[in-house]
C-alpha cells in the first residue's frame, strides 16, 4: 500500500470509530434512561475513545511520512535540476 492508501484506510477508522462512538453513548443513555447499570457500556466507550485516539496518532505518523516523502522527492528532482545545468 501507498502512503496515501494508509491514510485513507485510516480516514476510514476513524470516521468508523466516531460512528461507533456515538452509538455507544446512545445505548448509555437508553441504559441509563431505562435505569440499567452503564458500567460495561461505559467500559467500552472508554475502550473505543482509546482506539480513536490510537488512530488519530497513526494517522498523524503517516503524514508526517507523506511529508518526508515530498520532501525527498523535491530534493531528488532539485539536485537532478542542478546536474543538467
Amino acid at each position: 500500500m501507498t502512503h496515501r492508501e494508509h491514510l485513507a484506510q485510516a480516514d476510514r477508522f476513524i470516521a468508523e470509530c466516531k460512528n461507533r462512538i456515538a452509538r455507544q453513548r446512545e445505548i448509555i443513555a437508553t441504559a441509563y434512561e431505562n435505569g440499567h447499570s452503564t458500567d460495561i457500556p461505559v467500559s467500552m466507550l472508554r475502550a473505543l475513545e482509546e482506539n480513536l485516539r490510537f488512530f488519530e496518532r497513526h494517522r498523524h505518523l503517516i503524514l508526517d511520512q507523506l511529508k518526508n516523502a515530498d520532501r525527498q522527492r523535491l530534493a531528488r528532482t532539485a539536485s537532478q535540476s542542478s546536474v543538467r545545468n
